[in-house]
């Protein structure tokens, strides 16, 4: 299949989860995710993931998936995680995984959220600026970002839509976006 006809979905896995999907090249689609919809407890909110996803990919031809790479282990118990968050985010990566498999969606990978912003803001933003400068970009190439989870999975996205065509892939520069 020709990449300007592939359909991307990019998600930053989270309680609130960033959606950005679309085809590659033209201009996506976001929305947000909220697991705590899905009630009280880890086990309730990811079967309403599980629910959520199983309509999102019947509804949408997708071809690719792209995720947020959950944080290692390590770092997440160094900044203070909780287990029952790491078990929440791995299980979010499993039933992502589990549903595009189910939809027949065979390429699924993860980026790290670095990969994401370095490819849309270049080498790594002050700290602490990267969300903030994500949005305002996605926000001047026209995408209707509302919060920073949405804004995150839109890097992912283009990040995964150059990697399709690498033709476009400087589009999203701030030399050829117009910015």
């Amino acid at each position: 299949m020709k990449s300007e006809h592939l359909a991307v979905a990019a998600f930053d896995l989270a309680t609130s989860t960033g959606v950005c999907w679309g085809t590659v090249g033209a201009k996506p689609q976001v929305m947000t995710l909220d697991m705590r919809a899905g009630g009280p407890g880890r086990a309730a909110r990811l079967a309403w993931f599980f629910e959520t996803l199983t309509d999102f990919f019947a509804a949408n031809k997708i071809d690719i998936v792209r995720y947020e790479e959950p944080m290692a282990i390590a770092v997440a118990n160094r900044v203070g995680a909780s287990d029952d968050t790491i078990t929440m985010l791995r299980g979010a990566v499993a039933i992502l995984e589990i549903c595009a498999v189910r939809a027949k969606i065979f390429d699924t990978q993860s980026f790290t959220v670095h990969q994401a912003r370095r490819h849309v803001l270049g080498p790594r933003p002050p700290k602490g600026e990267g969300k903030a400068m994500v949005m305002k970009m996605a926000r001047t190439l026209g995408v209707d970002v509302e919060d920073d989870n949405q804004s995150d999975a839109w890097a992912l996205w283009t990040l995964a839509c150059g990697h399709a065509n690498p033709r476009i892939a400087h589009l999203v520069t701030p030399l050829f976006a117009g910015t």
